[in-house]
């Protein structure tokens, strides 16, 4: 559960119909609410994404491309920054993954939101980010016939770790 003083960050990613299959990517500065070398760090507690075509509005068929096609988008949400996507597996600074699968016969639509993240993901005692910064990105395998957003919205607050949390939190960056 979530602390009593959060505040929300947000941060949105546009994936451009022609160039999706590039890594896409935004950050949200941090540093005038954190001070790391001094036990001073934000903690995210929810975190949320969203999906939505060109405008705002909704993703149509006519965005996922021809008459017999499907198309994804993956995202992630990481406390360093990366060049390309990354395995919450494999990297300590994934904290949120999700993917978009979107599938068109030329007669009907299909969305599904692979839901990693558990849209929205809920940290039990909160996700401590041990840097200045969030960065999220997104990448398609193919690109889309329409542009697509992908939004992100984050439930923080901001805390001066103890001990016991310092300890914590060195085990959640060396453990894998």
């Amino acid at each position: 559960m979530a602390k009593g003083d959060t505040f929300f960050l947000r941060a949105r990613i546009d994936v451009p119909a022609a160039s999706g299959t590039t890594y896409n990517t935004d950050n949200i500065d941090i540093s005038a609410y954190t001070d790391p070398a001094r036990g001073r760090v934000l903690v995210i507690d929810r975190g949320f994404v969203t999906f939505t075509g060109d405008g705002p509005a909704a993703i149509v068929e006519s965005d996922i491309a021809a008459a017999d096609a499907s198309r994804e988008c993956m995202t992630q949400a990481c406390s360093e920054i990366q060049t390309d996507l990354v395995s919450v597996g494999s990297n300590n600074a994934v904290f949120m993954e999700n993917t978009l699968y979107a599938a068109t016969d030329n007669t009907k639509m299909t969305l599904m939101n692979q839901v990693m993240s558990l849209n929205p993901i809920e940290y039990t005692g909160g996700f401590i980010i041990p840097t200045d910064g969030i960065h999220v990105g997104a990448k398609c395998p193919a690109n889309w016939a329409g542009a697509l957003k992908v939004n992100f919205l984050f439930e923080v607050h901001t805390e001066t770790l103890s001990l016991r949390r310092i300890q914590e939190l060195l085990v959640s960056l060396t453990a894998n």
